[in-house]
């Protein structure tokens, strides 16, 4: 499966991953400063009740939303080029994901990979059935704007 919308590329790879990437118009350290503070992810996420990152090797998320929530620890960070970060979903150490994402000048802009490792062919089936991989362009397209704006 490749998908490609308006600036979002998203691509299955082997039999666990997902790839996504994006070019953004500005520079890697907005893009950064945008993917690990609070609350400008506060923003661009949108409805989220309590938001947390410590972006940096040891350091754990927490995004919450009503019905749900994504977090886990940070494995490695170099500010403004990449983190990998492990994901749970809503406290349950079987949902996890490896996501690995790094950021390099492209242009004036930014392009982003992101690359999320499931535990298996059949965890990252779930994942897509169950709609995690839904809303990136729009997700995406949001904090384009909030780059743009602010």
């Amino acid at each position: 499966m490749n998908i490609n919308l308006a600036k979002l590329q998203l691509v299955l790879d082997g039999e666990t991953d997902i790839i996504i990437r994006r070019d953004f118009t500005h520079p890697p350290a907005r893009v950064w400063r945008a993917l690990t503070e609070p609350a400008l992810i506060q923003q661009w996420l949108g409805g989220m009740k309590r938001c947390e990152m410590d972006p940096r090797p040891g350091g754990a998320f927490h995004y919450e939303w009503e019905e749900f929530f994504f977090s886990g620890p940070i494995l490695a960070a170099d500010a403004l080029h990449h983190m990998t970060h492990v994901e749970h979903f809503s406290g349950d150490a079987s949902y996890h994901v490896e996501v690995t994402t790094d950021l390099a000048a492209h242009g004036t802009g930014t392009r982003m990979t992101m690359v999320m490792r499931y535990a298996n062919a059949g965890a990252r089936a779930a994942a897509i059935a169950n709609g995690f991989t839904d809303s990136f362009d729009e997700i995406y397209g949001r904090l384009e704007t909030l780059l743009t704006a602010g």
